[in-house]
């Protein structure tokens, strides 16, 4: 069987296009694998799904990465030493010869898993929830298309290397695309096991129904903020992707698998121990998490990245001016803020997310067997070299100071948690016209009673001048700045950009903390492509092209090109808009 599964999981990375069917004509099509070895039993269904699910983000953190907690590295949360960490948001991107993330292995494997199951002669009972995660899984691989490449092809079953006239079909427009995906997530839903009754650490129903909120939250802003470009959907109707986004992110409240995890302990730090548990179980916010056991092995090096050094990135200015102050005030109109000479003063009165979210002096990075090795101060923050801070602002929120020990972290991953399904309901309403005091209530005021910052209006009862989004209503500006503080470095800020249109955003410069409290450290400018702004704040990118904001292309870089070997192969696909 283990042969098999090796087999059939190098077979099924494969692309689905023309230009790899002469792979595939020497290898056995998987329509004639012999009965004997695969009888679709409930465990070669798990084993079959198993293979997916290092698709979720920090499931295997990479030996060089900070788990999730540097995927904002592609958007104005972090910067990137690199100006072109991003090749999209840059504008640097070319047209692929190939490849390009035009992919449709994963596609072809889950449409032969459903085409297929059905020969199973175990108990439906033992077997549903195998068939429900891979509704999930086509669910999953198509969103990730669709958020880089817009309109698809839709393929519902495994094609071979016969079918020319599917293998020469064009793309659908986008909003069919996601009609199947929420038609995927509606059987996976009605198929998966409930939390509590699912085994852990697999995908269950309150995962399908929080990813059910996720894509049509994409989908319905995307059609409302794109209409008009050559991005939109001529004729769409945004407002049912955002009826369905209320409604599946409403099903899971109402169900009472979750909460918000209540701060028991330090109220110091209970947002940020959130991030940096080894086990999950017990906490009734986490949907769906990785765990890792350095005992068994299974370990990764997040931590090590991250208490170590400043890994090359940190958080960008724009990022920490939006943390409210204690009156739920902002900065501009606030008269507890006070000011931003140096690190200490920048929490001094804020939202306490802030200070568990960048590293201040005396706090903890290294700890072993109990005793502090290593604390953060002023000297240790490094501005040169590959482990450098690049802002001033070095990330905290994620660390584990006693998991840094340099023998692999066992820290856990998580892919879905309960307060993003409470955000996008309140979004999904407050764009509707619907957000009421009652959907504040349910939603964001819960996730500000966590951290005991007052509530936010319906009214809002303020104008803050340094709005991101001032054509908008203030409710919708304060709802999008609740998601990006509570959602911080855990790598929602791209797809938002990308969702909302807020190209603006993208093409700013990116600034850090003030520099003159770091007088003293070696810094040089030309050589690392730091140096400081007129007004004296770290300006990372000054000396790039990314000086006066990353030169990102809207009427080009929202979607990535197809690759022109598939262009030529099928002559029914249209490139994306604005690539040569």
């Amino acid at each position: 069987m283990n042969k098999w599964i090796l087999f059939i999981t190098c077979l099924l990375t494969g692309v689905l296009a023309v230009s790899s069917c002469n792979k595939i004509l020497d290898k056995p099509p998987l329509d004639q694998i012999p009965d004997d070895q695969l009888k679709f039993t409930a465990t070669e269904m798990k084993l079959y799904s198993n293979q997916f699910y290092p698709a979720f983000p920090g499931w295997f953190p990479g030996a060089y990465t900070g788990g999730i907690f540097w995927l904002d590295n592609a958007s104005d949360n972090l910067v990137h030493g690199n100006y072109n960490y991003s090749a999209q948001l840059s504008g640097t991107g070319t047209v692929p010869p190939s490849g390009g993330g035009w992919d449709w292995g994963n596609i072809r494997a889950v449409n032969y898993f459903l085409a297929n199951y059905q020969t199973s002669t175990d108990d439906p009972a033992q077997t549903n929830t195998y068939v429900g995660e891979i509704y999930f899984w086509r669910a999953w691989f198509y969103f990730s298309l669709l958020k880089q490449f817009g309109d698809l092809p839709w393929y519902n079953r495994p094609l071979t290397t016969e079918d020319m006239e599917a293998l020469q079909a064009p793309r659908v427009k986008r909003n069919i695309i996601v009609d199947s995906i929420l038609q995927d997530l509606d059987q996976a839903v009605a198929l998966l096991a409930a939390p509590g009754q699912a085994e852990p650490l697999r995908i269950n129903r309150g995962a399908a129904l929080a990813f059910q909120s996720r894509v049509a939250l994409y989908e319905g802003t995307w059609e409302k903020y794109h209409n008009g470009t050559v991005f939109g959907v001529e004729g769409a109707d945004y407002t049912k992707y955002l009826r369905k986004a209320a409604d599946a992110a409403l099903k899971l409240m109402n169900a009472g698998y979750y909460s918000i995890s209540p701060i028991t302990d330090d109220p110091r730090f209970g947002y940020w121990r959130l991030f940096n548990q080894k086990d999950l179980s017990n906490n009734p916010e986490m949907i769906l998490w990785k765990k890792f056991d350095k005992a068994l092995g299974l370990t990764h090096f997040g931590q090590n990245m991250m208490a170590y050094g400043g890994g090359n990135t940190g958080l960008s200015k724009q990022l920490v001016d939006d943390y409210l102050c204690t009156d739920g005030k902002p900065i501009a109109i606030s008269s507890l803020y006070r000011g931003d000479n140096t690190l200490q003063l920048q929490i001094t009165n804020r939202d306490p997310r802030l200070a568990q979210t960048f590293l201040l002096p005396g706090y903890p990075r290294i700890i072993t067997n109990g005793d502090t090795t290593g604390r953060f101060i002023l000297p240790d923050i490094n501005l040169l070299g590959d482990g450098r801070c690049t802002t001033g602002f070095e990330i905290f929120k994620g660390i584990a100071p006693d998991d840094a020990d340099g023998t692999g972290s066992s820290t856990a991953s998580i892919v879905f948690r309960y307060a993003e399904v409470l955000l996008n309901y309140a979004e999904a309403k407050a764009e509707l016209g619907e957000g009421t005091q009652q959907v504040l209530d349910q939603t964001i005021n819960l996730l500000r009673d966590r951290v005991s910052m007052p509530h936010l209006s319906a009214n809002v009862g303020f104008t803050d001048p340094h709005w991101e989004f001032p054509e908008l209503s203030p409710l919708l500006n304060e709802v999008r700045r609740e998601r990006r503080v509570e959602l911080a470095l855990e790598g929602y800020r791209f797809d938002d950009l990308m969702r909302w249109s807020a190209d603006q955003l993208i093409r700013r410069p990116l600034y850090g903390a003030k520099y003159q409290q770091f007088v003293g450290k070696p810094f040089d400018p030309p050589l690392n492509n730091i140096a400081v702004s007129a007004d004296g704040y770290i300006f990372p990118l000054k000396n790039t092209p990314a000086s006066g904001g990353w030169q990102f292309n809207p009427g080009r870089d929202y979607l990535l090109p197809l690759p022109s070997n598939e262009l030529v192969l099928n002559k029914n696909l249209k490139q994306n808009p604005g690539w040569k």
